[in-house]
């Protein structure tokens, strides 16, 4: 499972703000340390850094935004993917 400790960021944001936290819990619910990849249409507006979500340019137009993000662990075989809607504001 993917989750994400923060889905809202202003509009007015500098880019590489940070909106959240991923992380990947395996079933067990141990957390895990994973590669973190958005799908395209995401990386017009946001990035992945380490574990962290955040905006790949400043000032992003006020809205709703559904990213898909992809985990692959890196010390088990676990493979995550995940839908988020962020809200600019």
């Amino acid at each position: 499972m993917i989750m994400l400790s923060n889905t809202t960021i202003s509009a007015m944001a500098a880019a590489n703000a940070t909106i959240g936290t991923l992380s990947l819990i395996d079933s067990s619910g141990t957390a895990q340390k994973a590669n973190w990849g958005l799908t395209p249409g995401a990386a017009d507006y946001f990035l992945t850094s380490g574990t962290v979500l955040a905006t790949a340019r400043a000032s992003i137009p006020a809205g709703l935004y559904a990213i898909h993000v992809r985990a692959n662990a890196q010390l088990v075989p676990l493979k995550e993917k995940a839908w988020f809607v962020i809200q600019v504001s």
